[in-house]
């Protein structure tokens, strides 16, 4: 059983940090190839003016590929959101994350939705119904691209609803939609979680992609999570996808790119 190993990678338009690589695209991009990874998760702020050509050209030249892209700019710097109580905002949010599908289409990757689900105001129920009627839109658009939408449960912390991988699964049985799969990330986990183990096993059918970052957000051998067990489990349940690190640049960037790799690396 072999896995692939990405990392997120900032978008050459985007100049906010991500929770990975940011800054000078082409050094990036050759940076990971020379460190062993097989493909990157693109953090892109706008997918309208991404520059697809010449991200396609570089991504393809080192035999890379795109795992997955990610959303996540438009809740935390654009404000939409899939819950809030304004149908104006979820019509925005879901027109952005339609783009999105569209440029997932053309790099044949999927698309993450985490942070766009939002806090919820009022009721749950309503949050609920509302976040399920914008995933069921999205998630046609995914049918008819060919892709895969990612749900990220994320902690209690940063989103209000949808925090635990069982709670993903309701809402992916809920829609029904075979675009419509788990994302499963080691940092959420480890706060909402009794047992990651036991979580990932209870969830299998509907595991698609993983983000490993340990207990503090850094490279895996910073913190306490235990990967052993993670990567047993994984193996276990026939898990042959994408680990993709999602991790603070510490204490840079590609020395955190190169021990989240090679930590895990160990052992697989």
């Amino acid at each position: 059983m072999s896995f692939t190993f990405s990392i997120v990678i900032a978008s050459p338009e985007t100049d906010v940090q991500p929770l990975g690589l940011g800054g000078d695209f082409d050094e990036n991009i050759s940076r990971i190839y020379e460190l062993g990874y097989d493909g990157v998760e693109l953090f892109v702020e706008d997918p309208h003016s991404m520059p697809l050509k010449e991200v396609k050209e570089k991504i393809s030249k080192h035999g890379l590929k795109v795992t997955a892209i990610g959303t996540g700019l438009t809740y935390t710097k654009f404000g939409l959101s899939f819950t809030s109580p304004s149908p104006e905002i979820r019509e925005k949010a879901v027109d952005r994350i339609i783009r999105y599908i569209r440029l997932a289409e053309e790099l044949e990757a999927d698309v993450i939705i985490g942070s766009v689900k939002g806090r919820f105001e009022g009721s749950y129920q309503d949050g609920w119904n509302n976040l399920r009627s914008c995933l069921e839109r999205c998630s046609r658009e995914a049918e008819r691209a060919g892709i895969h939408i990612l749900l990220e449960p994320l902690n209690r912390y940063e989103s209000n609803i949808v925090n635990r991988l069982d709670e993903g699964v309701k809402l992916i049985r809920e829609i029904g939609s075979g675009a419509l799969k788990l994302l499963a990330d080691t940092f959420h986990m480890n706060i909402e979680e009794k047992s990651i183990p036991e979580a990932l096993r209870k969830v299998k059918h509907h595991l698609a992609y993983l983000h490993f970052s340990d207990s503090n957000r850094q490279a895996p051998g910073s913190g306490h999570i235990n990967f052993k067990e993670i990567i047993d489990v994984l193996k276990e349940i026939g898990y042959d996808g994408t680990i993709s690190f999602e991790i603070l640049p510490i204490p840079d960037q590609f020395s955190a790119a190169r021990q989240a790799i090679n930590q895990i690396k160990k052992l697989v």
